[in-house]
């Protein structure tokens, strides 16, 4: 079913995207900076729109519309299917930021600015935001801040991979509030691993020092450069270890470090990167571990030929789908 692009976008803002529509979202995204330039923005405005409690989203739309195209619309068509009909493809970002500054400058609210640097298919993109911080965004990765980021504190919002480096504000806390943990730093560099369908999340220190608040973990988690922070959901485990950061941060210029990861994890990190899916004939094979660097150039069926060099596999590509059996 192919979907428009302002389709694509609206339905990831409702979150309404089947799997099948999730998968051609990512892929219409992915598939030149335009694409990701344009939902970047109209995310930005709809996150600052949709996270202030005074404005009735519904309402101020179809208020912007009906002092718009007084002559074409009524009063009571729900908002998304105006936005459907009437935002152009090219027009989305526009449109919506139309309707934010038409409803927010009597209101005296100015939203935070962030500039969006598009990767170049290996390294990644890249948000800076209002005070300076530098994020990049791995695959298939969730990222926002509050409409009030800098007036107190810093808060940002991660569902997926990203490696921040921290404009110092030592009067302004940065916090990243992932699943069931808040990470904190004043001034420093640390990566971030915390995917929705992942079990595990990572927080791995360069610079600085980082400070955890883990749900039902009593104690706070002060990290030191090149220590990493595991949290284990499904027994709410947590551990720290000694590791080279700078492995875990190669994402960002196209290289992807495993060390002793089990085939599932690996297979799904893929997934992320080249949108292919991957089948896996035992429980046995998927488990079995691995260690090695791929390189986002590298075609999927030589990233497979590599793996096979320490998990004996045979597979079969067709399209977008790779069945793998054990040899």
């Amino acid at each position: 079913m192919d979907r428009t692009p302002s389709e694509l976008i609206i339905g990831y803002f409702k979150k309404s995207l089947d799997q099948e529509g999730m998968d051609e979202f990512y892929k219409w995204v992915n598939e030149n900076p335009d694409n990701k330039k344009l939902f970047f923005e109209a995310k930005t405005i709809f996150d600052s729109i949709s996270n202030n409690s005074v404005l009735d989203i519904n309402d101020s739309w179809q208020r912007l519309l009906d002092k718009k195209n007084s002559d074409r619309q009524t009063k009571h068509t729900p908002f998304w299917k105006h936005m459907s009909k009437y935002a152009a493809v090219a027009s989305i970002a526009i449109i919506l930021t139309s309707a934010f500054f038409f409803f927010f400058v009597n209101n005296e609210f100015t939203p935070p600015s962030a500039e969006y640097i598009s990767g170049d298919g290996i390294q990644s993109d890249m948000i800076i935001l209002p005070d300076g911080t530098k994020v990049n965004i791995g695959a298939k990765t969730n990222f926002r801040f509050d409409p009030d980021y800098g007036k107190k504190d810093r808060i940002v919002y991660l569902e997926g991979e990203a490696y921040f480096d921290v404009a110092k504000h030592k009067d302004k806390p940065f916090i990243v509030k992932v699943n069931g943990q808040d990470i904190e730093a004043l001034g420093t560099k640390f990566n971030v691993m915390a995917y929705a369908s992942d079990s595990i999340y990572t927080t791995t220190l360069l610079e600085g020092s980082v400070s955890l608040s883990t749900q039902n973990i009593a104690k706070k988690t002060i990290l030191k450069p090149d220590q990493q922070f595991t949290y284990n959901k499904n027994n709410r485990s947590i551990a720290v270890s000694e590791v080279d950061a700078s492995l875990y941060t190669a994402w960002i210029n196209g290289y992807y470090y495993f060390s002793d990861q089990d085939l599932k994890l690996i297979l799904s990190k893929l997934t992320d990167i080249y949108g292919i899916t991957f089948e896996v004939s035992s429980e046995t094979l998927i488990n079995k571990k691995f260690t090695g660097t791929f390189y986002r150039g590298q075609s999927v069926n030589n990233i497979l030929e590599i793996i096979n060099l320490s998990i004996p596999i045979k597979y079969k590509m067709k399209e977008d789908h790779v069945i793998i059996q054990e040899n």
